[in-house]
């Protein structure tokens, strides 16, 4: 992509270019983490009224780390200028980050229940887990931990 071309381009459009696995959800889309990989789409992104670009990895991997691995720095989210934004234009931002999370948390708390359901019934047949098992439980229970924390809105 030629400079000029970049400038005319949206931070979403740049974004979501270079991302794989990317799919519609809600307000916004969901991609693969590019960061630490995997199959599943862990990474929440949405578009403000701005155009800002709101983006969050739900495996723990920080905004910065996600985007230097597709070569792209932090300021690739925002807009080349920011024209004042009034408070409303700020409220609705914040409103639309938060909804943009919902999908990938509801997700995450439907994939790690399943996880929660699976040791339950080992638990039941065999006594114990393993110690794999075990720590995949841990992860699961943070993971849901993490997700009604978006749901909450903290």
């Amino acid at each position: 992509m030629s400079t000029a071309q970049s400038v005319r381009a949206r931070p979403l459009d740049i974004l979501l270019a270079r991302l794989d696995g990317v799919r519609r959800s809600g307000r916004g889309w969901r991609a693969r983490c590019p960061s630490c990989g995997g199959r599943s789409t862990k990474v929440s992104i949405a578009e403000t009224e701005s155009g800002s670009v709101l983006l969050h990895a739900f495996c723990g991997c920080s905004p910065a780390s996600v985007l230097a691995a597709i070569d792209l720095p932090l300021s690739a989210l925002f807009p080349a200028r920011l024209h004042g934004i009034t408070a409303e234009q700020s409220r609705a931002a914040r409103r639309a980050w938060r909804e943009s999370q919902w999908g990938a948390a509801l997700d995450v708390l439907t994939f790690e229940a399943t996880i929660v359901v699976i040791a339950a019934r080992q638990l039941g047949v065999v006594k114990h887990l393993s110690d794999v098992d075990a720590q995949r439980l841990a992860q699961a229970i943070d993971r849901i931990t993490d997700a009604r924390e978006v749901l909450r809105g903290h």
